[in-house]
């Protein structure tokens, strides 16, 4: 049996993770905002112990804030106004750098949860049913926030992931639906606030998809939250929060509000297998995603021994 896919199956290990929540930690303190990456797939690949990592080097593919402007939205809107550095003009795609960096977001969001008191007091499995059905909105979301406007089919191309004439023009159509989200996204020219806002109204939700085959085997079915009640007023409190930020700092866009909401919706049109296959195939195989973002949560999560 392989080994690398028998280390998966078990999980993160406890010394490999710390390390790279250490390494996480360094990098995202700086003052910078820019970050230093390690070789492609560094960050997923946490079954594996590592020997010392080839020297950093800057990558252009992430403009990522302070980690307390993440963990705390209200924080960020009462003593933060200052708004995010714009992203950087459309580059030629680099697939290493651009997986990198979407392995660093997808690490990112998850320590982002783990930071959030009013997630962590929540029952342990709705904290994880909430994590596995969040995910890929998340990502779609820090996606377009913090990555450059990279043409996404010159990065498939670029990357090599067209293997067969057959699968070829899903992925593009896929690809495409993604594209046409971040566009709508950056249209709304969102502040680090709004940003933020967003990021906890698409965690607290209520009601969810579906599963699919990207789904974690340890979910539920039925996908029931033990505490809706609280889980619901978390949303609403981030709901009206955003709602009365907007009407202060957007006076003459009194639909802005209705428009947000209407907007996050579209994000599940992006969904977790094209995630996967443009920028974690190479590293993880067909370990499904979800799988390894709830090993990371559980493995140092409140009250998880």
């Amino acid at each position: 049996m392989n080994k690398d896919a028998v280390q998966h199956e078990r999980g993160p290990r406890n010394s490999t993770l710390r390390r790279q929540q250490m390494s996480h930690t360094r990098l995202f303190g700086e003052s910078s905002d820019r970050i230093m990456v390690s070789p492609p797939g560094s960050i997923l690949n946490l079954t594996l112990p590592k020997g010392t990592l080839s020297q950093t080097m800057e990558n252009p593919f992430s403009i990522i804030p302070p980690p307390g402007l993440l963990c705390n939205p209200l924080l960020a809107m009462q003593r933060l106004p200052v708004p995010l550095p714009s992203v950087l003009p459309p580059a030629a795609p680099n697939p290493a750098s651009i997986c990198e960096s979407a392995a660093r977001l997808l690490f990112m969001n998850v320590q982002w949860v783990k930071g959030l008191p009013s997630f962590t007091l929540l029952p342990m499995p709705d904290q994880l049913l909430l994590l596995e059905e969040s995910w890929r909105e998340l990502f779609v979301l820090g996606y377009a926030q913090f990555l450059p406007l990279t043409e996404l089919r010159a990065f498939v191309h670029a990357s090599g992931i067209l293997k067969n004439e057959e699968n070829n023009s899903v992925l593009l159509q896929n690809v495409q639906e993604f594209q046409d989200v971040l566009t709508s996204i950056r249209q709304f020219q969102l502040d680090m606030h709004e940003y933020a806002s967003l990021r906890s109204i698409i965690l607290f939700k209520t009601s969810f998809d579906k599963p699919s085959s990207s789904s974690s085997p340890n979910s539920t079915e039925s996908k029931v939250l033990v505490d809706p009640l609280k889980v619901s007023r978390a949303q609403d409190d981030m709901q009206l929060m955003l709602n009365k930020y907007i009407s202060s700092t957007h006076p003459g866009q009194p639909l802005r509000f209705g428009k947000l909401l209407l907007l996050l919706p579209t994000f599940r049109n992006v969904s977790g297998e094209t995630i996967e296959e443009l920028f974690f195939r190479k590293t993880i195989g067909h370990i499904p995603i979800v799988r390894i973002i709830c090993d990371m949560y559980k493995t140092e999560a409140p009250g998880i021994i």
